[in-house]
C-alpha cells in the first residue's frame, strides 16, 4: 500500500474557467488544487475505519497475473493479506507472516511501528514533495468525485507511481477502492470488489494456522 499504502501520477494540462470575467487559471493552480484535494483523500483514507477486498491485476508483455488482497483498518491497526503473505500493524508493534516450507503461514514480530500520526504525518509529508510545487514529480488531476489521474512531469528514475496513475476513494469510508499504476515494465490494477466500515477484530486477526 501503502497504500500506505500508497502512491500517485498526473495529469495533462487543463484549464479552469473562473467565476468571474471567464479566464482562464493556471495549468499550475489547477494541478495544485487537485494535488491539495488528493493530498487530503489519502489522509482520510489513512485515519479511517474500514475493510476491503481488492481483486489485483497485472498486466506485463502478454502475460497476466490475477489475486486477491484482503485489508482491514482500524486505526492503529492494520491486516493486509496478499500474494501468500500478510503485514500487520497490533497497536505499537509490526506482524510480518509468509508461507513456511511446510507451506503453513509463519508470523514474526517485525518490530515496534512508528507512532500512528506521525506514520501518517511522514506519508503525507512525502506526498506533498512529490505532488506539490514547482519540482513536483505528478500533475495531478481532479477526474470525478473521489477519483484522480497522475501523470508524471519529469524524467526520473524508477517514478514511486509509474508514469501515469490513477486512483479513487470511497466516498463513505475512504477507503481506497482504485489503484491504476502504469509503470514502463507492466501495469499494476487493483479494484474494489467490496468495501465496509464495519472492522471487527477477527478482521484485523492474521489467517488461521500462522501460528499467532
Amino acid at each position: 500500500m501503502a497504500g500506505v499504502v500508497v502512491g500517485a501520477a498526473g495529469t495533462v494540462a487543463v484549464a479552469a474557467t473562473s467565476g468571474g470575467g471567464g479566464g482562464h487559471a493556471p495549468e499550475a493552480q489547477v494541478s495544485k488544487d487537485a494535488a491539495s484535494r488528493y493530498i487530503a483523500d489519502w489522509r482520510r483514507s489513512q485515519l479511517g475505519t474500514w475493510k476491503i477486498v481488492l481483486r489485483w491485476q497485472r498486466t506485463a508483455g502478454g502475460s497476466q497475473l490475477e489475486d486477491q488482497i484482503r485489508m482491514a483498518q482500524r486505526p492503529p491497526d492494520r491486516l493486509t493479506s496478499s500474494l501468500g503473505s500478510v503485514e500487520a500493524r497490533r497497536g505499537a508493534r509490526r506482524l510480518a507472516c509468509a508461507a513456511g516450507a511446510d507451506g503453513h503461514l509463519q508470523c514474526r514480530d517485525a518490530g515496534a511501528a512508528r507512532p500512528y500520526n506521525q506514520e501518517v504525518s511522514f506519508g503525507e509529508a512525502v506526498l506533498r514533495q512529490q505532488l506539490l510545487g514547482p519540482q513536483r514529480l505528478y500533475d495531478v488531476t481532479a477526474t470525478s468525485a473521489g477519483c484522480y489521474d497522475l501523470r508524471l512531469r519529469l524524467t526520473y528514475p524508477a517514478p514511486p507511481y509509474g508514469r501515469h496513475a490513477r486512483f479513487c476513494f470511497d466516498e463513505d469510508t475512504g477507503a481506497p477502492t482504485l489503484r491504476d499504476i502504469d509503470r514502463a515494465e507492466a501495469r499494476d490494477v487493483q479494484e474494489a470488489v467490496s468495501v465496509s466500515g464495519q472492522v471487527t477484530d477477527a478482521d484485523l486477526a492474521p489467517p488461521p494456522g500462522s501460528g499467532q
